[in-house]
Protein backbone atom coordinates (compact mmCIF):
# COMPACT_ATOMS: atom_id res chain seq x y z
CA UNK A 1 0.00 0.00 0.00
CA UNK A 2 2.56 2.39 1.18
CA UNK A 3 4.37 1.66 -2.59
CA UNK A 4 1.10 2.59 -4.29
CA UNK A 5 1.11 5.50 -2.64
CA UNK A 6 4.67 6.77 -3.69
CA UNK A 7 3.67 6.47 -7.42
CA UNK A 8 0.44 8.35 -7.26
CA UNK A 9 2.83 11.25 -5.61
CA UNK A 10 5.12 10.73 -8.53
CA UNK A 11 2.33 10.76 -11.05
CA UNK A 12 0.56 14.29 -9.43
CA UNK A 13 4.13 16.13 -9.49
CA UNK A 14 4.68 15.19 -13.53
CA UNK A 15 1.23 16.75 -14.19
CA UNK A 16 1.74 19.52 -12.02
CA UNK A 17 5.21 20.22 -14.16
CA UNK A 18 3.37 19.59 -17.42
CA UNK A 19 0.44 22.04 -16.47
CA UNK A 20 2.65 24.71 -15.51
CA UNK A 21 4.97 24.05 -18.66
CA UNK A 22 1.63 24.83 -20.75
CA UNK A 23 0.63 27.92 -18.32
CA UNK A 24 3.93 29.93 -17.74
CA UNK A 25 3.91 30.85 -21.62
CA UNK A 26 0.59 32.53 -21.12
CA UNK A 27 1.37 33.95 -17.56
CA UNK A 28 4.36 35.65 -18.93
CA UNK A 29 2.81 37.38 -21.63
CA UNK A 30 0.06 39.00 -19.34
CA UNK A 31 3.13 40.06 -16.81
CA UNK A 32 4.60 41.67 -20.30
CA UNK A 33 1.55 42.93 -21.93
CA UNK A 34 0.71 44.82 -18.27
CA UNK A 35 4.34 46.13 -17.70
CA UNK A 36 4.51 47.46 -21.43
CA UNK A 37 0.75 48.65 -21.00
CA UNK A 38 2.10 50.63 -17.95
CA UNK A 39 5.01 51.97 -19.43
CA UNK A 40 2.87 53.37 -22.34
CA UNK A 41 0.07 54.62 -19.84
CA UNK A 42 3.13 56.82 -18.10
CA UNK A 43 4.78 57.97 -20.90
CA UNK A 44 1.63 59.11 -22.40
CA UNK A 45 0.80 61.21 -19.53
CA UNK A 46 4.26 62.74 -19.18
CA UNK A 47 3.88 63.69 -22.67
CA UNK A 48 0.50 65.30 -22.08
CA UNK A 49 2.22 67.21 -19.24
CA UNK A 50 4.88 68.36 -21.30
CA UNK A 51 2.53 69.53 -23.74
CA UNK A 52 0.59 71.26 -21.33
CA UNK A 53 3.56 73.13 -19.93
CA UNK A 54 4.94 74.18 -23.35
CA UNK A 55 1.64 75.37 -24.64
CA UNK A 56 1.43 77.86 -21.19
CA UNK A 57 4.57 79.37 -21.38
CA UNK A 58 4.18 80.17 -25.27
CA UNK A 59 1.10 81.35 -24.38
CA UNK A 60 1.80 83.72 -21.30
CA UNK A 61 5.52 84.79 -22.17
CA UNK A 62 6.49 84.04 -25.99
CA UNK A 63 6.64 87.04 -28.10
CA UNK A 64 6.79 85.53 -31.66
CA UNK A 65 6.34 82.40 -33.72
CA UNK A 66 10.27 82.11 -34.40
CA UNK A 67 10.95 82.35 -30.67
CA UNK A 68 7.92 79.98 -29.77
CA UNK A 69 8.81 76.88 -31.88
CA UNK A 70 12.12 76.88 -29.90
CA UNK A 71 10.77 77.19 -26.52
CA UNK A 72 8.43 74.29 -27.27
CA UNK A 73 10.82 72.36 -28.25
CA UNK A 74 12.91 72.86 -25.31
CA UNK A 75 10.21 72.90 -22.99
CA UNK A 76 8.87 69.41 -24.41
CA UNK A 77 12.21 67.48 -24.30
CA UNK A 78 13.27 69.10 -21.11
CA UNK A 79 9.63 67.69 -19.49
CA UNK A 80 9.87 64.70 -21.11
CA UNK A 81 13.40 63.53 -20.16
CA UNK A 82 11.95 59.89 -18.44
CA UNK A 83 9.90 58.64 -21.21
CA UNK A 84 11.19 55.44 -22.73
CA UNK A 85 12.95 56.11 -26.32
CA UNK A 86 13.27 59.14 -25.58
CA UNK A 87 16.70 60.86 -27.45
CA UNK A 88 18.08 63.70 -25.73
CA UNK A 89 20.80 64.52 -28.24
CA UNK A 90 24.22 64.61 -26.03
CA UNK A 91 22.19 66.07 -23.19
CA UNK A 92 20.91 69.54 -24.59
CA UNK A 93 17.64 70.47 -25.33
CA UNK A 94 18.37 72.30 -28.11
CA UNK A 95 19.90 68.79 -29.66
CA UNK A 96 16.77 67.01 -28.73
CA UNK A 97 15.58 64.64 -31.48
CA UNK A 98 12.40 62.97 -29.63
CA UNK A 99 9.40 63.81 -29.02
CA UNK A 100 9.11 66.37 -32.11
CA UNK A 101 7.44 69.14 -31.39
CA UNK A 102 5.30 71.65 -33.68
CA UNK A 103 4.17 74.71 -32.80
CA UNK A 104 0.48 74.92 -34.88
CA UNK A 105 -0.55 78.06 -33.32
CA UNK A 106 0.63 80.82 -31.76
CA UNK A 107 -0.80 84.98 -31.13
CA UNK A 108 -1.12 87.52 -29.29
CA UNK A 109 -4.26 89.38 -29.93
CA UNK A 110 -4.98 92.86 -28.61
CA UNK A 111 -8.06 93.38 -30.91
CA UNK A 112 -10.71 92.09 -28.30
CA UNK A 113 -11.95 95.13 -26.23
CA UNK A 114 -10.39 95.21 -22.86
CA UNK A 115 -7.38 93.69 -24.20
CA UNK A 116 -4.90 96.47 -25.14
CA UNK A 117 -2.88 96.48 -21.42
CA UNK A 118 -3.77 92.87 -21.33
CA UNK A 119 -3.43 91.11 -24.73
CA UNK A 120 -4.90 87.21 -25.58
CA UNK A 121 -1.83 85.35 -25.68
CA UNK A 122 -3.25 81.86 -27.26
CA UNK A 123 -0.85 78.68 -27.92
CA UNK A 124 -1.43 74.79 -29.39
CA UNK A 125 1.11 72.62 -28.95
CA UNK A 126 1.49 69.29 -30.78
CA UNK A 127 4.52 66.50 -30.21
CA UNK A 128 4.77 63.24 -30.46
CA UNK A 129 7.32 60.40 -29.68
CA UNK A 130 7.72 56.57 -30.56
CA UNK A 131 7.35 53.84 -28.00
CA UNK A 132 8.70 50.19 -28.02
CA UNK A 133 7.34 47.63 -25.95
CA UNK A 134 9.35 45.19 -24.23
CA UNK A 135 8.69 42.27 -26.10
CA UNK A 136 7.51 42.19 -29.42
CA UNK A 137 3.76 41.72 -30.01
CA UNK A 138 1.98 39.43 -32.62
CA UNK A 139 -0.25 42.05 -32.58
CA UNK A 140 1.60 45.45 -32.91
CA UNK A 141 2.78 46.25 -36.33
CA UNK A 142 6.89 46.15 -35.88
CA UNK A 143 6.33 45.90 -31.57
CA UNK A 144 5.41 49.62 -30.87
CA UNK A 145 3.35 53.06 -30.93
CA UNK A 146 3.57 56.36 -31.67
CA UNK A 147 2.41 58.24 -28.17
CA UNK A 148 1.21 61.84 -29.65
CA UNK A 149 -0.36 64.75 -27.35
CA UNK A 150 -2.43 67.57 -28.35
CA UNK A 151 -2.71 70.98 -26.05
CA UNK A 152 -4.25 74.39 -26.56
CA UNK A 153 -3.76 77.30 -24.04
CA UNK A 154 -5.19 80.58 -24.11
CA UNK A 155 -4.49 83.49 -20.91
CA UNK A 156 -4.56 87.06 -20.67
CA UNK A 157 -1.39 88.47 -20.23
CA UNK A 158 -0.37 90.76 -17.57
CA UNK A 159 -3.16 89.37 -15.12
Amino acid sequence: MIFGQQGASRSHRGQSLVELALILPFLVAFVGGATDFARAFQASVTLESAVRTAAEHLATNSTDATDAASDAQRIVCLESRNIPGFDDGGGTPETCTAPSVTVVSFSVSTVSPGTVKNPVGTARVQASVGFDTLFPYPFLPDGGWTLSADESYSVLRGR
